[in-house]
């Protein structure tokens, strides 16, 4: 199981979108692609503030098939063990001098509890969370 960081999702809806990511995405079986609550997030107020800008509603309608085309029946919840492991490394990342956001111990806890991989661009955020992570951006992912 890997779960997609808003960062790789974003790519795909890049007018030139790398390569690489798109080349590396193929190459994983789709049914072990996931997103969770978090990156629903994410991509729901990056396409409002996109809507509001712009007037374009592009991202909305890439939100839309995003959650009820390529992810339907795979995203992942924010659960209570889930929220409850998410304040537990922020205060274990803060205790160290390494503050995380919420959103990211929100991601991380969720690919925990399901013993998931994080493809994303940004690894060093979730450095020593014990979290299994692959950079797509990266050669030899």
């Amino acid at each position: 199981m890997i779960v997609l960081d808003t960062n790789v999702i974003s790519e795909a809806e890049r007018p030139t979108p790398s390569r690489q990511v798109i080349d590396w995405v193929n190459q994983q079986d789709e049914g072990s692609l996931f997103i969770c609550d978090p990156i629903v997030i994410e991509q729901s107020y990056g396409a409002e503030r996109f809507h509001a800008r712009t007037g374009s509603d592009r991202y909305l309608r890439a939100l839309d098939r995003l959650l009820n085309d390529r992810f339907r029946g795979r995203v992942l919840p924010l659960d209570t063990p889930a929220a409850v492991m998410t304040g537990r490394l922020r205060a274990r990342r803060e205790a160290i001098g390494r503050p995380i956001s919420s959103s990211d111990a929100m991601i991380a806890a969720i690919c925990l509890a399901h013993g998931a991989t994080l493809a994303t661009r940004n690894v060093r955020d979730f450095d020593g969370l014990d979290l299994k992570l692959v950079n797509p951006f990266e050669a030899g992912a």
